[in-house]
């Protein structure tokens, strides 16, 4: 066996053992490069590991490897360790949950009607320092991440709505008829509750409001002056946990993917026409209410243009897609999430969908060769230095348009729509 890049004997062993029970009796040998472009991912690393089946160059087989940085600051100021076992505990559990009670409905994972899309994981390792997740390779299946700097189009948007809308939808369905089975997920304590202490981040987070007010112009005093009150009202964390916090958010609090943003949302297009999609990085997995996927999604992802033309479609389509799934899977949807409480939930936390694109945004306009390095600012953060957007690089004279133009259409759509 050779490897282009080296594992440490834990991780190894657990490669040894999948390919040894998918492959019995066989010879193999494998090699591994690195899957994802600078920027692509900043609480880990992903590889491709490639598989070559005795000798057999036509019979290969591709699986992904994600890793934790093994830089121990690194580490610590991305919350790496949290957000592997968050995935491990979606893969491991929480799916296979999902898998199974849909089945006992009798939907099929093969029924495009049943929530089915994400990666197949093979193994997880969760020992500190050795956290390890295997993974099907989509990219081998024709799916691929979209280009974030490309406007999705209705077909996409619509797409991903549905699936949205279908995680949601069994959620609800096993808390309705199976409610033993989210104890243990409804102690979920989100990613944000777990670092709210954590000082330099809340400074972080400070200057988060800071770039957000520049970016909407000065002659637009009327939403400027709505989103300083809104501000002034409470730190970042103390404005954006009661909206995510699973427990204040009952009887509406299901599962969400949690990360909703286009580099975790993979396409298959086929004849020039998207075809599937599958959610993928599970790291910040949350127990909260599903306006949080929704309204993360929306803003995110999607554009002012986009939203102005297609707003009330978009929650139609969702809507739709949930209201049918949980009926097919046997519960009411009037008495889990009626469209009449669907529609107030909205009114009532559709400001997640601003302080979720204040982290994002800056990120998704970084363009791949000017992303920043993540050892070099982890151990500047470590050193005690604060820093804001320009100062942790994301923001530069390269992506300072996108992104100015970006979160000031998020920040006059949510107050347009009266969530601020």
């Amino acid at each position: 066996m050779s490897s282009i890049i080296s594992l440490n004997d834990v991780i190894t062993g657990a490669l040894q053992h999948i390919l040894e029970a998918k492959f019995p009796r066989c010879e193999y040998r494998y090699n591994i490069k690195k899957a994802s472009a600078k920027g692509d991912n900043y609480i880990g690393e992903v590889f491709r590991i490639f598989v070559e089946v005795n000798a057999n160059r036509d019979k290969q087989f591709k699986l992904i490897l994600k890793l934790p940085p093994q830089n121990l600051i690194r580490r610590k100021q991305f919350f790496a360790r949290p957000c592997f076992l968050r995935e491990s505990l979606a893969y491991e559990e929480f799916l296979p949950i999902v898998n199974t009670f849909q089945i006992t409905k009798g939907i099929l994972p093969i029924n495009p009607q049943s929530f089915h899309e994400y990666a197949e994981c093979y193994y997880t390792l969760t020992d500190e320092m050795n956290e390890a997740i295997f993974m099907e390779d989509l990219c081998d299946k024709n799916f691929d991440i979209f280009n974030r700097f490309e406007q999705l189009t209705m077909e996409h948007v619509t797409l991903v709505l549905r699936i949205y809308a279908k995680l949601h939808a069994v959620s609800f369905a096993i808390k309705d008829q199976k409610p033993e089975l989210f104890e243990k997920f409804r102690d979920i304590k989100d990613i944000f509750q777990q670092r709210k202490d954590d000082s330099q981040l809340a400074v972080y987070f400070e200057e988060l409001k800071k770039s957000t007010l520049a970016c909407v112009y000065e002659n637009d005093k009327s939403h400027w002056n709505k989103l300083h009150e809104y501000f002034e009202k409470s730190t970042f964390f103390e404005l954006i946990l009661p909206l995510i916090d699973g427990k204040l958010n009952e009887p509406h609090a299901v599962i969400c993917h949690g990360d909703c943003w286009n580099n975790n949302i993979m396409f298959k297009h086929e004849n020039e026409k998207v075809t599937e999609a599958r959610l993928i990085d599970w790291q910040i997995m949350r127990y909260a209410s599903p306006i949080t996927d929704l309204a993360y999604f929306i803003f995110s992802c999607t554009t002012q243009e986009f939203r102005i033309n297609n707003y009330e479609l978009m929650l139609d389509t969702y809507y739709r897609e949930f209201e049918q799934h949980v009926k097919r899977l046997g519960s009411e949807p009037k008495n889990l999430f009626s469209r009449d409480t669907f529609n107030t939930e909205l009114k009532k936390k559709g400001a997640i969908g601003l302080l979720l694109a204040m982290i994002v945004l800056p990120i998704a306009t970084t363009k791949t060769e000017n992303a920043p390095n993540l050892e070099e600012l982890s151990e500047k953060i470590e050193a005690g230095a604060t820093t804001d957007l320009v100062g942790a690089g994301f923001l530069s004279d390269s992506n300072v348009y996108d992104y100015t133009k970006r979160m000031r259409e998020v920040v006059l759509d949510v107050i347009d729509l009266g969530y601020i």
